[in-house]
């Protein structure tokens, strides 16, 4: 995924008020604070982006393995039915469910994207450990910009549904006004394409149509 790791998708941090411009050790205070709101933020980035990568290779590892379930199973149940002669007609339509399944698979290439977000995935958690070790280094931000050149296109929902992961993760349920709340039927077939988000809104947030 690609964005400013402070932009309104992540978890907001607690921002500063306006006011006179601090000085001495009121500078200073001010400064780390706005240190660690930066950090908190990418720590917030890194982790969607895990939670986003272990959403999508998730799903395809299970679509890849149920279309080896009915490959075995049906594959199987049309030889049996063949071989005692119970039912051409119904072994030639088990044998082409299976085929049809096998071509779904092929053509979307669910290993090799389960392959593809677990390489990202595990991009992603080595980055967080390098943030740990070594801070908000200028190195950092260029692993970072180095990975979401790799990334492909991302869906909307699932984006979403990662960034509740990290938001529990991180606040626990101290952030649950800011989960957003997605329709189960856009949990759904937001796996499988974009679809629009714009009426989302979080838990704690008013609805400006009702109000």
């Amino acid at each position: 995924m690609t964005g400013s790791t402070t932009e309104t998708g992540s978890a907001a941090p607690k921002s500063l008020k306006a006011g006179p411009l601090p000085q001495g050790p009121d500078l200073e205070n001010a400064e780390a604070e706005a240190l660690a709101d930066e950090v908190f933020a990418f720590r917030h980035y890194l982790l969607r982006n895990v939670r986003y990568h272990t959403r999508r290779a998730s799903l395809f590892s299970q679509w890849h393995k149920a279309t080896a379930f009915v490959g075995v199973f049906l594959g199987s149940s049309a030889a049996l039915s063949f071989l005692l002669a119970d039912s051409s007609t119904l072994a030639s339509g088990m044998a082409a469910v299976v085929a049809f399944f096998s071509a779904v698979d092929l053509v979307v290439g669910t290993a090799a994207k389960e392959a593809q977000h677990m390489e990202l995935r595990r991009r992603w958690v080595a980055l967080q450990r390098r943030l740990e070790s070594e801070g908000l280094s200028p190195e950092v931000y260029l692993e970072r910009r180095t990975i979401e050149l790799d990334e492909p296109a991302e869906l909307s929902i699932v984006e979403m549904q990662a960034r509740n992961d990290a938001t529990l993760a991180m606040l626990g349920n101290e952030g649950r006004d800011q989960l957003l709340v997605i329709p189960w039927h856009q949990r759904i077939l937001g796996q499988f394409i974009n679809l629009d988000t714009s009426h989302i809104r979080e838990q704690g947030e008013n609805d400006p149509a009702i109000a």
